[in-house]
């Protein structure tokens, strides 16, 4: 029998954002059930908040890609665009809703969720923050929030935090020895944008050393980083 040392895995070719790409674990299956309704036309309202990172727009995806047969508008924090297009879609997508304030949309999401109401499309938000942590002025904004199902994606657990990084790894087609999975597992903040950061700087490191992500590469950067932050 070969040494665990010696396996690697291989990986594919592209990103993969399918339904059946989606890691679900405890700290994500409330959100996964959530876009699962929605495609099943069994609630029509949702939103799904999370950290960055975290997921929220692979789900958002996997309702574009299992609502073929629907017209649906995608938007991104612009939402003043969209007004006139409502009555001709059949589902909506509007990401980052937390940036409302800042962009000075409150009065058009407002618009925008009893249009949808009204007319029963369906409608899929996503935030960086919870309901309750979005800074808003419109009171009746507030309301209409704080009424609609919010799935909270939580940071990763242990069991996800090793999926993630497999896949991570996996989707920038990398070739990663198992050991170095659980090496990363024990040393890397529990947070999903630290997890992808990290990877990015190793993928980096490894690529300006001219060597392949090993643990003994892994610790230089640790090491690197370390110093850097203590000069700073």
């Amino acid at each position: 029998m070969k040494n665990s040392k010696q396996l690697y895995f291989e990986m594919p070719n592209k990103k993969a954002l399918g339904i059946e790409d989606y890691i679900v674990t405890d700290s994500n299956n409330f959100a996964f059930d959530l876009i699962v309704k929605m495609v099943k036309g069994e609630i029509n309202f949702g939103l799904i908040s999370g950290p960055p990172y975290s997921g929220k727009t692979h789900l958002s995806k996997i309702l574009i890609k299992n609502a073929r047969n629907y017209k649906t508008l995608y938007f991104d924090r612009d939402y003043q665009n969209i007004l006139d297009r409502l009555e001709t879609s059949d589902i909506l997508i509007l990401e980052n809703i937390d940036k409302v304030k800042h962009n000075k949309s409150e009065q058009d999401l407002f618009h925008i969720i009893n249009f949808s109401k009204e007319n029963k499309k369906k409608l899929l938000m996503t935030s960086r923050k919870p309901i309750s942590e979005i800074d808003l002025n419109l009171e009746d904004l507030k309301s209409r929030l704080n009424s609609i199902l919010e799935a909270k994606i939580k940071e990763p657990d242990d069991q996800l935090m090793k999926l993630l990084l497999i896949k991570i790894f996996n989707d920038k087609q990398l070739k990663i020895n198992p050991n170095i999975i659980d090496f990363l597992v024990s040393r890397l903040e529990r947070s999903y944008e630290s997890i992808n950061l990290f990877i990015e700087k190793v993928d980096n490191f490894s690529l300006e050393k001219g060597k392949k992500i090993t643990i003994p590469l892994i610790n230089e950067l640790l090491k690197w980083l370390y110093l850097s932050d203590s000069r700073t």
